[in-house]
């Protein structure tokens, strides 16, 4: 039985792109069409990027033009600030690419039969059936992180005669290895074409690479099983009589993880990939996907979501998109939407597993989907929120291995950064701009030309640090040296970048807010000024970090983050009500609906803007959250979740999940007024639009942000959980199993309109002070040991009943 919390149906095959079923076990990706006739598989590797790790040169002089920018921007001549701020721009970063189609044909006519396509978010297999009655075909696909290894299964009612080949966008040649009876391997050679070329900037979809080691190489097999007759055509294959077909594909590249290309040739490649389907020969198929099934529910059984416990279920599979359609039109019922809403979070914990899993890089603008050789944003790293929220719910999800491709990426990306920052700024550490790339590109991007609000912005170093830092507090250990050091060497840089303004306090110059604009009075637009809040903030945040995690590492240093802590500016306050995105009052918004609430970023994911110990910015918080408008891109209505999580505003909170849950591309309640019209599509994956994941894993993490919070402490340093602070009222019952917190304390939760129910388990001996409502309960928890607490609803404290075990 299908349970409509765990799987993704549809009634039609998939015709765009997005219309497709994600899998992946964080190398590999595929899209699962469905599609009667000729079905389709799209495929990607995480090591398939365009280019390599070529040097990263900066712009001629450009220490002179950071200090001639930071003049002018103290002078207030902003178009100075910014034209000197251009004279940085030191290339592009490159562009994560597709892969392979994999296209499976059959001969007969297969039109105008029934589909229903299900993607089981637990098992991590897709599947479809074509057709009713005795002419049903059925396809299983599932991608194995347990072999890796893309596995394919079809049954066919009758001998079908099939085509198939595997094509790409990229220079490939093909060749077919001759097996016993009813096998076939077919192995391709495969050289990504062209490149992003740092030095000319932007794409050059055209050129060819010069040398050997100027671009990704990679290998793929694919070992064909059938009870028909194989029969090579060329680079292709037809089967000739099949009632099974069997697929088996494997990959390889060059790519290592330090970023370097591993040196050798194509015959060391294949003979990587046909070992590896040889090891794998012996084992039935039907064992490869239980082995798979396994390996995906080791991480997707850890965590439980049910927002409507006991509701009825019945009455058969409903589509997704019928369901997007009821929730958007106001006729789906309470526990309806409650049940949607906790599929979303589930195929958010889905894709997190999917993409993000292994020793693989992080997981980029659209994981590790893309069909795209030219894909919006280059599908690269963009480190001024997304990267960064790609990775919010792996803590509190109970995903902390998903953090892994991110702490060592980061270890690769601060290399370049040390020599930006000593390049470019002067300064000992690292930085990161905008954008990066699987190589770790540092600098500001662009040619010259390029719009010094999506290219100088030097703290997307510190971003990051912070979010690596943060995703190992909820290991229950201490901060490993590796990170510590990244923080130090972000840290470093941030101590280094600020400087005394005119008053005494520390700040920018010059500065940006990601992405946005704004206006001097008379009208005239420019980006580039002093001290932004979002600056301010990353700094705060950086310094804070650096003093909780790593106070030993260097006293000296850390005596400077204090010092410096103490003059930076808190998030000023307009007559308006609002924070300000900018330092100068007289400043105003051209576009007050923007999609980055970089002025925000201390309430989330920052913590340093609390408003339970700074009730007046907590208010000018939520103002300003609200001035942003309920009508954004997909990434943005997902922070905002968090935000109102944060302010502890349950209703406004839910408001933003029922808007993220507009699907784009569903009529009748599709809208297409801006760009910024964003949602879901009927996939529910995340629509800026078009697809960026981030707002999938964005949506995870502000649901779990509803349910428990721990990024507080108390006075005396303990560590405080707060559960259910932003729970709606939509959401009278439920139940949360395997949450995580800071300190690595797993959290069970069970509520109805009568009482909390908590169970409380600790992998390392901790002492936490437990919220909910009014009611505290302070705990000493041994490794290993759990507490069970219970809280009367009407919040005048906990129960007598507290056990523990």
């Amino acid at each position: 039985m299908i349970d409509p919390r765990h799987a993704l149906v549809s009634d039609r095959a998939a015709e765009a792109w997005t219309d497709a079923f994600p899998l992946g076990n964080g190398h590999l990706g595929a899209m699962s069409f469905g599609r009667p006739g000729t079905d389709r598989l799209q495929i990607n590797d995480s090591g398939v990027w365009r280019g390599g790790p070529h040097p990263r040169r900066s712009a001629d002089g450009a220490h002179e033009s950071f200090l001639a920018a930071r003049t002018a921007a103290l002078a207030g001549d902003l178009d100075a600030a910014e034209e000197h701020v251009r004279a940085l721009q030191s290339g592009d970063s490159q562009m994560y690419q597709p892969y392979l189609d994999l296209r499976i044909a059959e001969r007969a006519d297969a039109g105008g039969v029934a589909v229903q396509r299900v993607l089981d978010l637990r098992t991590a297999v897709a599947r479809t059936v074509l057709g009713e009655g005795p002419a049903t075909r059925e396809v299983l696909t599932a991608v194995s992180a347990a072999d890796d290894v893309l596995l394919d299964v079809r049954t066919y009612p009758s001998a079908t005669d099939l085509d198939l080949q595997v094509t790409s966008l990229h220079r490939q040649q093909v060749r077919v290895q001759a097996g016993e009876a009813g096998r076939l391997v077919l192995i391709g050679r495969l050289q990504v074409a062209a490149a992003v070329d740092p030095d000319a900037g932007g794409d050059s979809p055209a050129r060819e690479p010069a040398a050997f080691d100027e671009s990704v190489h990679a290998s793929w097999a694919l070992e064909v099983r059938s009870d028909g007759a194989l029969e090579p055509d060329g680079d292709a294959l037809r089967v000739r009589g099949a009632r099974r077909l069997e697929l088996r594909l494997v990959s390889a590249t060059q790519f290592a993880l330090d970023g370097a290309l591993r040196h050798g040739d194509h015959a060391a490649l294949e003979a990587e990939v046909v070992t590896h389907l040889e090891d794998l020969a012996a084992r039935p198929v039907e064992e490869l996907l239980a082995r798979a099934e396994a390996a995906h529910r080791a991480l997707y059984d850890r965590t439980e979501l049910d927002l409507a416990p006991g509701a009825e279920r019945g009455g058969g599979p409903v589509t997704t998109e019928a369901r997007l359609v009821a929730a958007q039109q106001g006729t789906a019922g309470t526990a309806e939407l409650a049940d949607l809403v906790a599929l979303l979070a589930h195929m958010g914990r889905y894709l997190l597993i999917s993409g993000g899993r292994g020793a693989n890089p992080p997981l980029n603008l659209q994981g590790i989907w893309n069909e795209e050789a030219v894909p919006a944003w280059f599908c690269d790293y963009t480190t001024n929120i997304n990267l960064e929220m790609n990775y919010w719910p792996a803590g509190p999800a109970n995903l902390l291995e998903i953090g892994e491709g991110l702490t060592t990426w980061s270890g690769r990306l601060a290399v370049q950064g040390q020599e930006v920052a000593r390049e470019v700024y002067g300064a000992r550490g690292w930085t990161v701009h905008h954008n990066s790339d699987r190589w770790g590109y540092a600098g500001p991007v662009g040619d010259g030309g390029n719009r010094p609000k999506w290219s100088f912005w030097p703290l997307g170093g510190a971003w990051v640090a912070i979010t690596v830092v943060d995703l190992h507090r909820f290991g229950g250990r201490e901060v490993p040296a590796p990170v510590r050091e990244l923080l130090v060497g972000a840290c470093r840089f941030v101590l280094d970048l600020l400087v005394e303004m005119p008053d005494g306090s520390l700040g920018t110059a010059p500065a940006t807010s990601p992405e946005n604009v704004f206006a001097v009075p008379g009208g005239a637009e420019h980006e580039v000024h002093v001290s932004t809040t979002s600056d301010l903030a990353l700094a705060r945040e950086a310094l804070t970090s650096l003093i909780e995690v790593a106070a030993l590492e260097d006293p000296a240093l850390t005596g400077r983050a204090r010092d410096a802590l103490a003059r930076i500016p808190r998030e000023p306050i307009l007559a308006s009500g609002l924070i300000a995105e900018w330092s100068d009052p007289a400043f105003t918004d051209p576009e007050p609906l923007h999609r980055h609430q970089s002025h925000l970023i201390g309430l989330h994911p920052g913590t340093s803007l609390d408003p339970e110990t700074d009730p007046e910015r907590g208010r000018a918080a939520r103002a300003s959250l609200l001035a942003r408008g309920f009508e954004s891109t997909g990434w943005s209505l997902a922070w905002r979740i968090c935000l109102a999580a944060r302010l502890g505003d349950a209703e406004l909170a839910h408001r933003f999940v029922r808007r993220f849950l507009h699907p784009v591309d569903l009529e009748p309640v599709a809208r297409r007024v801006s760009t910024s019209d964003g949602g879901v599509y009927r996939t529910l994956l995340c629509a800026h639009p078009p697809f960026q994941i981030d707002g999938n894993f964005g949506a995870l993490a502000g649901i779990l942000e509803l349910l428990l919070q721990s990024h507080r402490t108390t006075d005396a340093g303990t560590r405080r959980l707060d559960l259910l602070p932003a729970v709606p009222e939509d959401w009278p019952r439920g139940e949360a199993r395997g949450l995580r917190a800071r300190g690595g304390v797993v959290v069970d939760l069970a509520w109805d309109e009568e009482e909390v129910r908590a169970t409380l388990q600790a992998p390392a001996p901790i002492a936490v002070e437990v919220r909910c409502g009014a009611a505290t309960a302070a705990l000493d928890l041994a490794a290993g040991e759990s507490a069970r607490l219970r809280l009367t609803r009407s919040r005048t404290g906990f129960g007598q009943e507290e056990e523990r075990r």
